[in-house]
């Protein structure tokens, strides 16, 4: 096209059609005016900005001057195709060229504008810059690999956790059905006296100690094998091939001389073993088979004051016979009145009051005494029985809230927390059964918190999400506690009608025990919380066990805080005592 014709074009563009002028100089997007032999007409001035050019100096450029020439060939081809009649419009991410000559990423839309008859008159060419979105998606996919990774390993020692190992347990079990004759094995190991140490030294030695004997066991280990950090002083090691059970017993016994070196802990020398249960998995056997077997194993050697190692036999089902017992003990328990419910103070970082309280179920068997809840409710998940004794943990803590809330000025707006298990959540009538309890004891709908963890959300996402949804409508709260120890993907917690996320234990355990250590759980802990911001949701810190930490959570900006330096588990009445009274708790 001649200079003549351009200018004739461009006088007619500026003359007539003023809604297209409006929005070509008003636009924030970058749009370009270009003829039928490719070359550019005008740009507004957000185009102008973006390649650093001048009207002057981008008038009848050819469009090959601002293409990244490996890129190119493709726009022109398109090009041509539109020009020719044989596309409408066409859209296509691509690198424009500035006039520095950097390269920067743009999404394109080009398309043709003709006369009254039809005659194609110019192309229009929509361009937006994606450098930001795709920085945005970078730092994004940084974050969930930073965030998978924190969800597979532990943060203390960097050995796989639970999750990790019951990922390579699965596949290797299962690939033991293609190998006849082909065993695996679990060695659990539990450290006997780690507690002295943590007792006598401090968590910051206990740590340490930690540490040092995964890298023990680590060394021990073949390329092949799995050592893992099973939670609190236990470790397992897999080995998804083994010879058999003496192969498993000379392992185990190698592991007892690593361990029985002494541990430089600072200026003092400590000391420690561990007991070993192993177990070994044939076809059929599936990875929770496998740990509950070397589990039983090793409680088996530790009980039973003979050798410190021992390999799961039969004989060893009395601990099954006894949580059958257990199981019926369990469901009338509460008929008789023998479940409690504790309760431990939340406070705000903000103003140091206490905002809230998690609601804890307590069991005092007639006979065994005090039942760990850890095993009692594990076993209410096992047999069925968790949802009666979820609706009983519910509906008493609305009742003793309610209750607080009328008795003490200083609880008007007190909040408790209650935890959800995955087959509560999976009960049709859970959203009215939360419905309904909170209007029998009369609270709003924000004086209560319900606590998932990762897991039970990823077992049926969609599923969950529909009943999150649902509460939320009812304005009740939803918490991801544990927060860390499972794996969610940005993208599903981004769908997740979510209130708070509770940091886990292990990582707040991380903000104290020296600085190269504080510097890593402060580090572990601001991602959270960066993550926690952009969702839009408030961040709790679980396992508060010293100044320390605290103070490191109220600089990483933290909104409320849980854990023994707070206040232990209290039964109902000395709960009030202690923190709803005339001179309640300030942190």
């Amino acid at each position: 096209m001649s200079r003549h014709n351009t200018d004739d074009l461009l006088r007619s563009l500026r003359q007539g059609e003023e809604w297209f002028r409006a929005v070509f100089e008003g636009s924030a997007m970058g749009i370009a005016v270009i003829d039928m032999h490719g070359r550019f007409i005008e740009g507004n001035t957000a185009f102008l900005r973006m390649v650093g050019l001048t009207p002057e100096e981008l008038r009848d450029l050819p469009l090959a001057a601002l293409d990244h020439p490996e890129d190119h060939p493709r726009d022109e081809q398109l090009f041509r195709g539109l020009v020719a009649g044989d596309l409408a419009h066409y859209q296509l991410e691509k690198r424009y060229l500035r006039n520095d000559g950097t390269a920067f990423p743009v999404r394109l839309t080009a398309s043709v504008v003709r006369d009254p008859t039809g005659r194609p008159r110019f192309c229009v060419a929509m361009v937006d810059d994606v450098s930001q979105r795709n920085r945005a998606e970078a730092e994004r996919e940084v974050l969930e690999e930073r965030l998978r990774h924190l969800a597979l390993h532990d943060p203390l020692t960097g050995l796989p956790n639970r999750l990790l190992l019951a990922e390579r347990m699965l596949e290797a079990t299962r690939s033991l059905a293609d190998e006849p004759g082909a065993r695996c094995a679990v060695l659990f190991l539990d450290l006997d006296r780690f507690k002295n140490v943590n007792d006598s030294m401090g968590h910051g030695a206990g740590d340490e100690l930690l540490r040092q004997v995964a890298a023990r066991l680590a060394a021990c280990a073949r390329p092949e094998d799995t050592v893992a950090r099973f939670g609190g002083d236990e470790f397992i090691l897999f080995l998804p091939r083994v010879g058999g059970p003496r192969d498993a017993l000379a392992l185990a016994e190698r592991v007892r001389e690593v361990l029985a070196a002494p541990l430089e802990l600072g200026s003092y020398h400590a000391y420690t073993s561990a007991s070993v249960g192993i177990a070994l998995g044939e076809a059929g056997d599936t990875p929770d088979d496998l740990l509950r077997n070397a589990d039983m194993a090793m409680y088996h050697a530790k009980a039973s004051g003979g050798p410190p190692c021992a390999v799961f036999d039969r004989s060893m089902h009395r601990a099954v016979v006894e949580r059958l017992r257990l199981e019926t003990d369990l469901r009338a328990a509460v008929e008789r009145g023998e479940l409690t419910l504790f309760f431990q103070p939340i406070v705000s970082l903000a103003t140091g009051g206490v905002a809230g309280a998690e609601a804890l179920a307590r069991w005092d068997h007639p006979v065994h005494g005090r039942v760990p809840p850890d095993r009692f409710i594990s076993l209410a998940e096992d047999t069925g029985l968790i949802g009666a004794l979820g609706g009983w943990v519910l509906n008493e803590a609305a009742r003793q809230v309610s209750e607080w809330r009328a008795s003490f000025p200083s609880a008007a707006e007190l909040e408790v927390s209650v935890n959800l298990s995955a087959q509560q959540l999976r009960e049709p009538g859970l959203v009215d059964a939360v419905a309904d309890t909170l209007h029998e004891h009369g609270l709003p709908p924000g004086a209560l918190k319900l606590e998932l963890t990762e897991s039970s959300l990823v077992e049926d996402p969609v599923a969950a999400a529909g009943v999150l949804r649902a509460l939320k409508k009812r304005d009740v709260q939803v918490y991801l506690d544990d927060f860390g120890t499972g794996y969610s993907s940005l993208s599903s917690l981004h769908r997740l009608p979510l209130d708070a996320l509770k940091i886990d234990r292990s990582f707040v355990a991380g903000l104290d025990g020296g600085s190269t250590g504080a510097h890593k759980g402060a580090e572990i802990v601001g991602t959270i919380v960066a993550l926690a911001r952009s969702l839009g949701v408030r961040v709790v810190a679980e396992g508060v066990e010293t100044r320390e930490q605290l103070h490191a959570l109220q600089l990483l900006g933290c909104d409320f805080a849980q854990g023994y330096l707070i206040g232990r588990p209290l039964p109902a009445s000395e709960f009030a005592s202690a923190f709803l009274g005339a001179s309640p708790l300030q942190v």
